[in-house]
């Protein structure tokens, strides 16, 4: 079985693993339907939290082979250290990426989305799940304790979601704290699609999405230089 089976399976037999990476963003996507509507941009925020949570407790997968030393059983294997870190990574990743593409669908035929608004949204959430995805498989690689990763994580997520705007339009925020968010990938995500909302697909949206995937390349290098063991 490959890496990737094995990361797949892993997931989808843990009952709880499952709910959380699954069922919340589903919920949001088919349930809330004035988030989608009346202010898309509502809808956005949410779906991003719950992706961000989602895909740092998938990604866990490579802390805890750290924690009960099956990362030094890879190393002895045929299988490289990349492979089984690109393998265990598009194993978390693709069920998102399979809810977004739900996303999109809901969007056209249920929320009365133009196609190039649908096209947007779903662009910007997956470079967005590839940038989050390499957050969190970098932010595991600096602890060596789950529990430690996931109740730190809590506290960061809450704190990038507010000065990011999932929780509130930037906007909102005194002047001096309206981009502090900037420093993190989420904010560039709401950028994208309020751009998206105003304008439509122009250079200022490709230019957020450009960030965004500058935000994936630079956390993968992070984590990529940490040890695995």
């Amino acid at each position: 079985m490959t890496v990737f089976k094995y990361a797949l399976l892993r997931n989808i037999r843990t009952p709880l693993l499952f709910m959380a990476t699954s069922l919340g963003p589903i919920t949001v996507i088919f349930l809330m339907v004035d988030a989608w509507t009346y202010a898309p941009a509502a809808g956005v925020g949410m779906l991003a939290m719950l992706m961000m949570y989602s895909l740092n407790t998938s990604a866990g997968i490579i802390l805890e082979d750290r924690i009960d030393g099956s990362v030094i059983r890879v190393a002895t294997s045929p299988v490289s250290t990349l492979s089984y870190i690109t393998q265990n990574l598009f194993a978390v990743i693709l069920p998102t990426f399979i809810q977004i593409l739900l996303l999109g669908t809901m969007g056209y035929f249920r929320y009365n989305w133009s196609i190039e608004f649908t096209l947007g949204v779903t662009l910007s959430f997956l470079i967005f799940a590839v940038a989050n995805t390499a957050f969190a498989f970098t932010w595991n690689m600096f602890f060596k304790s789950k529990e430690g990763s996931k109740w730190t994580f809590l506290v960061v997520v809450m704190l990038i979601a507010f000065f990011g705007g999932l929780i509130i339009p930037t906007e909102f925020l005194p002047n001096i704290l309206q981009h502090i968010g900037a420093i993190v990938h989420p904010y560039w995500l709401m950028r994208g699609v309020t751009s998206l909302w105003e304008e439509g697909i122009t250079l200022t949206f490709w230019l957020y999405q450009l960030v965004l995937t500058l935000f994936a390349i630079g956390y993968l290098v992070i984590g990529g230089t940490r040890k695995m063991n």
